[in-house]
């Protein structure tokens, strides 16, 4: 079992390079079936859930300017490969002109490099962030826990946007928790 998963929300968690992991109300390694009965879920639990949810949030909003993105680099790759290739119609006489042909088509597959780049950071990062958000809530199902996540986007001033995060809680010792971030992007 990994017990980290649980320890890691709880607020008992100690860990140390001399004994690794270990309660803080026991002095010992967790040692535990499916749930632990001392686990006290309070404000790092709390933090690492609405972080969590804020991220994968923040980029499931991304995802349309991330295809808008990808979408215009490639035409604009394949474009500047294609208007290379077509130059060598021209009568070329100029060592010049070679140079511009290998140029377009040279810049035209680092446009389609660009694009792949930029949607596989997207895809790293959404896998990234939605599997750290399931392991919290495969923890949170141990312990009968549900919740529901609203987010409110405020106006983004000078590179700095406001998020009030509300999560609405399903057996657990608060109902409803609001949380204000600021994050720069």
């Amino acid at each position: 079992m990994n017990f980290s998963r649980h320890c890691d929300l709880c607020e008992n968690q100690i860990t140390s390079l001399e004994k690794g992991l270990t309660c803080n109300l026991t002095n010992k390694k967790p040692d535990f079936n499916n749930t632990c009965s001392k686990i006290t879920l309070d404000k790092k639990f709390q933090e690492k859930l609405e972080i969590a949810n804020l991220e994968l949030e923040i980029i499931r909003r991304s995802q349309k300017s991330t295809h808008l993105t990808f979408y215009g680099t490639i035409i604009i790759g394949f474009l500047l490969i294609l208007l290379g290739y077509f130059l060598s119609d021209w009568k070329i006489f100029s060592l010049y002109l070679w140079y511009v042909k290998i140029g377009m088509i040279g810049a035209g597959f680092s446009f389609l490099a660009a694009a792949y780049s930029k949607l596989n950071k997207y895809r790293r990062e959404y896998k990234k962030a939605e599997m750290e958000k399931n392991k919290i809530d495969e923890v949170l199902n141990k312990y009968g826990i549900s919740y529901q996540e609203n987010f409110e986007f405020k106006e983004k001033i000078h590179g700095t946007q406001e998020v009030i995060v509300n999560f609405d809680f399903k057996n657990w010792t608060k109902i409803k928790t609001t949380n204000s971030y600021k994050f720069d992007y």
